[in-house]
């Protein structure tokens, strides 16, 4: 058996590398392969959240990644159910810009002039809450979460 990775694979071949503690031996029996690549796809995924528990957008304040939840001088901010999901969609990939459509549908459920007014609206509601404004709009596009360097 052949494991190929590609160059930006390279936290894989670190978990293959630390988690392979015997050798794939062949006719290789599917219930090891299975145990096998359950214990990598396990230890990738704790890697993972390790390494993003808490997003850091400036000193004192940060997501949450796990509770959902922003957190400033280690005061939880509140947040209703809606705002929670908009921040949790933004925070899903911080380096990406959400259209409006996207955000609607993921929010609503459907695109229309009356969510896009609510949008508006919990945007508002929601950088009143907040100490320092990380949510930037994409004028004529949608909106992205802005981390500031301390």
């Amino acid at each position: 058996m052949t494991i190929m990775m590609r160059e930006k694979d390279v936290e894989l071949g670190e978990v293959l590398h630390d988690c392979l503690k015997d050798y794939l031996v062949q006719p290789l029996p599917k219930e090891h392969l299975h145990k096998t690549v359950g214990v990598l796809i396990h230890e990738i995924r704790k890697r993972s959240r390790k390494a993003e528990e808490k997003i850091p957008l400036n000193e004192n304040f940060y997501w949450d990644v796990h509770r959902e939840r922003l957190v400033y001088e280690n005061d939880v901010i509140s947040l209703t159910k809606k705002e929670r999901e908009l921040l949790k969609l933004l925070f899903s990939d911080v380096t990406r810009d959400f259209s409006y459509d996207i955000i609607l549908v993921n929010l609503w459920g459907e695109i229309s002039p009356s969510k896009q007014d609510s949008l508006k609206t919990l945007i508002k509601q929601l950088r009143k809450k907040l100490p320092v404004n990380i949510i930037k709009n994409i004028f004529g596009f949608g909106y992205t979460i802005e981390i500031q360097n301390s």
